[in-house]
């Protein structure tokens, strides 16, 4: 369980070391076999296609060529990243460079530029008078080829990173699928779970920011063990040393399923995105804020961040958040998970833009507008909260002294009862 959380994190925190290496380890390794296969063929004494021929001069120069030109590129790669994304960076929020270093495009392309470089280091290597092995030279032609039309994409991706509305549509996109996950999955029933069992604390052993919760272990290790687990922290929460993450049903037995139950809870020592909503919120959130403050001022990016906001709590006011009890293969309720309330997640993500917005009637009016849209398509629950900031929203604007005719238009936008 541990190692699958480590590789999990490693993949997706890391995402500039785990991915890239993977690839560029996998295509080095491909010059063994090739290698071998050309010593085992003698197909240099035999008659050669025309696209396999090759001196062994040209083919070392080829090879020398491919290595330097490939990491050159690669170095160059690295640097362009850097300083666009850093530009980006500081234009836009500061934390998107965790999700920059985890693009796949920026992965792939120095995996396989790495690896490229590898590879025809490896087969250079042995390349000589007495022996040219055509079949990995060609092969070390086609990763160069195929490395140039990888740098095209990296550059029409990059140039598409630094577009901020490209930006927020993507962050938003992930924020959606995180926040469909909790949307009406609930299989257990918090009556039924027993919360008096639960005396036993399972203490973390080190501080750092929860990353991964595996919901999957913890229920089948309730199963197994059969024990009920608490946890007690969410994605995104810093926890110290010695502080609680859960509460289980058994007695502490070190290692064994306490043990088992702190490795299910991963910390790391700084917050990412996986399996966040509240730092992927944040993160939308800080572009708006930033877009709103007088420095910047540029209300429509605001605007943007609201409108792919609100796309991300469709389903929740539409269906609800799932509960917070989950049940095991056989439906006993095994496991209590820390739950994201729907009206946690509005006030997570209105009134940070509501009181920024303070002054400035233009996206006052849109959060009218969104708090509309939302408003017709919630359920009975839902739209009591929405009536609730939507009273917030008014009051806000009569608080920055608008004209009668603003104040009217923004009463007219809203289909529900603001009346306090």
């Amino acid at each position: 369980m541990k190692l699958k959380l480590k590789l999990k994190s490693l993949v997706t925190l890391n995402g500039m070391l785990g991915v890239p290496g993977g690839i560029c380890l996998c295509i080095w390794a491909l010059a063994a076999p090739l290698i071998w296969v050309d010593s085992q063929v003698s197909i240099i004494v035999d008659p050669v296609p025309f696209w396999l021929a090759i001196s062994t001069d040209t083919a070392r120069s080829l090879l020398g060529t491919i290595a330097s030109a490939t990491i050159t590129t690669l170095g160059l790669v690295y640097s362009i990243m850097l300083v666009v994304f850093t530009l980006a960076a500081g234009n836009i929020a500061p934390r998107l460079l965790q999700r920059f270093s985890r693009d796949r495009v920026n992965q792939v392309t120095a995996g396989i530029l790495g690896g490229t470089f590898l590879y025809s280091l490896s087969v250079l290597r042995v390349t000589g008078p007495d022996f040219r092995p055509e079949l990995s030279i060609a092969l070390a032609f086609a990763l160069a080829a195929f490395s140039v039309l990888q740098v095209i994409h990296f550059v029409h991706s990059v140039s598409r990173s630094v577009t901020i509305d490209a930006e927020v549509a993507t962050i938003s996109t992930q924020l959606e699928d995180q926040v469909n996950l909790l949307v009406a999955k609930a299989n257990g029933n918090g009556r039924d779970f027993d919360s008096a069992s639960l005396k036993t604390l399972v203490n973390a052993r080190q501080s750092g920011y929860v990353t991964i919760i595996d919901e999957t272990s913890l229920l089948k290790l309730g199963s197994r063990g059969d024990l009920l687990v608490e946890v007690r922290v969410a994605p995104g929460d810093f926890v110290l040393h010695g502080q609680p993450l859960a509460r289980i049903s058994v007695p502490d037995d070190g290692d064994g399923l306490s043990g088992e139950v702190r490795e299910a809870i991963s910390l790391e020592p700084y917050r990412g995105a996986v399996d966040d909503i509240r730092f992927s919120v944040r993160i939308l959130l800080e572009i708006a804020l930033r877009a709103l403050s007088p420095g910047v001022n540029d209300t429509f990016t605001a605007v943007a961040c609201a409108d792919r906001l609100a796309a991300a709590l469709v389903k929740p006011v539409s269906e609800g958040l799932r509960d917070d009890v989950l049940c095991d293969a056989e439906g006993v309720p095994r496991l209590k998970v820390p739950g994201l309330s729907l009206e946690e997640l509005l006030n997570m993500t209105i009134h940070p833009l509501r009181q920024a917005a303070k002054g400035n009637i233009l996206m006052l009016d849109h959060l009218g507008e969104v708090l509309n849209s939302l408003y017709s398509i919630a359920g009975p629950d839902a739209r009591r909260l929405i009536e609730e900031h939507g009273r917030a929203l008014m009051d806000t604007m009569k608080s920055s002294d608008p004209i009668r005719s603003d104040l009217a238009f923004l009463e007219k936008r809203l289909d529900f009862d603001t009346a306090s």
